[in-house]
């Protein structure tokens, strides 16, 4: 018979959509994409102060989220305008113009002009001065369009970037890629929000790539091989949002960040390709909830050269997450999440208030649970700590010692805002250390913390550690400058042992060894430096030059390269472009 649970949830879902479009709400917008510089630019004010609290360890931000810690901003400038530099103030001006609408809807009235933009002065000039107005008529958005209470924004896509990156077997190969695409978001009223991005990306490789359909570890979906020298992928975030009052409901395709690291995040990162998702989010007065559940692509080993070689399994990703502001530039979130599949969704991972490590001995002890705790805490203005403890499986017994089944990772890190009184900088450390076999599961293969054959969680993965040293100068608001040191070190699996350096490989009971030491196995280390700048010629349009050196300590020598990308419009993740694979490929 059909499922009595599906036939109440689509009542449910109707009452709910019913309700909300009869309501008189708040008004509705999209996400704004992780890539864009208003979360650099948020983390650094809420470490200044002039923001008491950002729930940035839950992220992406809506729209009408930034807008009102902006609002926030513009108060703290109002009451002490002394205190921001002339690099904060052309930030400042520059979010009042592209969260304008926003902005407006707030109720904000400032004295603050928004910046000049330079869309403006090339319209007036020949023979960009002979563009029909419905290009650029806000002088942002190449269409923009208002219809009643319908708006309608668009753009197009662009990137060109061309970089190397030292493979598994230390050859360094030379990567090009060419993206184009378009974007569109809008609301129709004040309750549904929307948004699509597709973008066409080809790139090419020397040398070629390996003839497989699925890239392992390469934050990629299903690609088109071509003679092994280039691939193609395409990509497509799409999604409805609803919003009513304290609830947000979104359906469709995004990214999700949930932790507080620079190099990565413990919990869920941008590392693996987009998903398809459900996700409440709740906020209210000092606390953030969010209900997660995603709809995970399960490749195994063997998939990897044709994906029509296997049967598909659905796998789903649940997470529930709780972010608490306690004062006194105090924060505290705490996570659970759970992996499963081979079945149909669960009711009791779908419930937002029900504890997973109980639903999980409910349904037999088969599923991928894992919490995590995270907290950050402004010690001082411009000074800020951070933290998180993902556990994967613990023994509280066995604590401290190199147990197998103490799974979990934790990272720390120091954030300093105009360090030396150096208006426009920043400062931070951040060291990330991943015991042995997290990330891997050893009931079901697909059950594994991985998506489309790429981990969920931290690039590094597994019986690794990662030191991040960065510093960054913006003299102006459209260049910045940077410098940074990063080490990576790795224990791999040697032929035929398993020592917990992959997540394809977990324990194997009565033939590995319980005791497994952190760097265990083969040890791979990486030493690099980066050097370069990033300007900004227009609005969202990039410019990022890169030299970097990096050492291997297979073949010993430090190899010297450049990297370079233009783009406009382009990115909903932070798209890197990567100095080395990471060893668990």
């Amino acid at each position: 018979m059909e499922n009595w649970y599906i036939r109440l949830m689509r009542r449910c879902f109707l009452w709910v959509f019913c309700l909300l479009l009869s309501t008189t709400v708040a008004p509705q917008t999209v996400n704004v994409p992780l890539s864009h510089w208003i979360y650099d630019l948020l983390e650094r004010w809420e470490t200044q102060g002039y923001v008491e609290n950002v729930y940035d360890h839950t992220k992406p931000y809506s729209r009408q989220e930034v807008s009102e810690y902006l609002v926030e901003v513009i108060h703290s400038y109002q009451q002490s305008p002394q205190s921001f530099s002339s690099y904060d103030l052309q930030y400042l001006r520059y979010c009042i113009s592209e969260f304008q609408e926003e902005l407006t809807e707030n109720g904000v009235l400032t004295v603050i002009p928004a910046a000049e933009n330079r869309f403006q002065k090339i319209r007036e000039t020949p023979p960009f001065s002979l563009l029909p107005d419905i290009v650029y008529k806000n002088n942002r958005n190449f269409f923009s369009a208002h219809f009643g209470e319908f708006d309608l924004y668009s753009d197009p896509i662009f990137q060109y970037s061309t970089y190397k990156t030292l493979l598994n077997s230390d050859t360094l190969a030379t990567v090009t890629r060419w993206s184009n695409g378009l974007l569109f978001r809008g609301n129709l009223g004040k309750n549904l929000g929307f948004y699509f991005n597709l973008t066409d990306n080809h790139f090419s490789r020397k040398p070629g790539y390996p003839l497989l359909q699925v890239q392992e570890e390469s934050g990629f979906p299903f690609v088109a091989i071509h003679q092994s020298k280039r691939f193609d992928v395409d990509e497509n975030i799409a999604y409805l949002n609803l919003t009513h009052k304290y609830f947000s409901l979104f359906f469709g395709r995004d990214y999700n960040q949930w932790g507080g690291g620079h190099s990565g995040q413990l919990v869920l990162s941008t590392n693996s390709p987009v998903y398809d998702q459900i996700k409440l989010t709740i906020r209210y007065w000092r606390f953030k909830y969010t209900h997660l559940t995603a709809f995970l692509q399960y490749i195994p080993p063997e998939g990897r050269k044709s994906i029509k070689a296997f049967d598909p399994i659905d796998v789903y990703w649940a997470g529930n997450r709780l972010e608490m502001y306690l004062g006194r530039g105090l924060q505290l979130g705490l996570s659970q999440t759970v992996i499963y599949g081979n079945q149909s969704l669960k009711p009791g991972y779908l419930n937002p208030l029900a504890f997973f490590k109980s639903m999980e001995h409910y349904y037999g002890d088969r599923d991928n649970g894992a919490i995590s705790i995270d907290a950050v805490w402004r010690v001082r203005n411009g000074v800020k700590i951070y933290g998180e403890w993902f556990i994967d499986d613990l023994s509280t017994t066995k604590l401290g010692s190199d147990f197998f089944g103490n799974k979990f990772g934790y990272q720390l890190g120091v954030f300093l805002v105009n360090p030396l009184g150096i208006p426009g900088s920043d400062f931070l450390v951040e060291y990330t250390r991943i015991k042995p076999y997290v990330y891997s599961h050893s009931v079901q293969d697909y059950n594994k913390y991985k998506h489309y054959d790429t981990i969920l969680g931290h690039a590094i993965g597994p019986n690794s550690d990662d030191l991040l040293v960065r510093y960054r100068y913006a003299p102006h608001r459209r260049l910045r400058v940077e410098f940074s040191m990063e080490n990576y070190r790795h224990g791999e699996n040697p032929e035929g042992e398993n020592v917990g350096g992959d997540p394809d490989f977990p324990f194997r009971f009565n033939i590995d060894n319980p005791s497994a030491p952190f760097l265990e196995g083969e040890l791979l280390t990486r030493f690099l430096w980066n050097m370069g700048f990033r300007y900004e010629l227009l609005r969202n349009t990039f410019l990022l030059c890169r030299v970097t050196g990096i050492h291997s300590n297979r073949e010993g020598g430090t190899t010297t390269f450049f990297s370079f990308r233009l783009s406009y419009n382009f990115g909903q993740r932070p798209e890197l472009m990567p100095v080395y694979q990471p060893a668990t490929r």
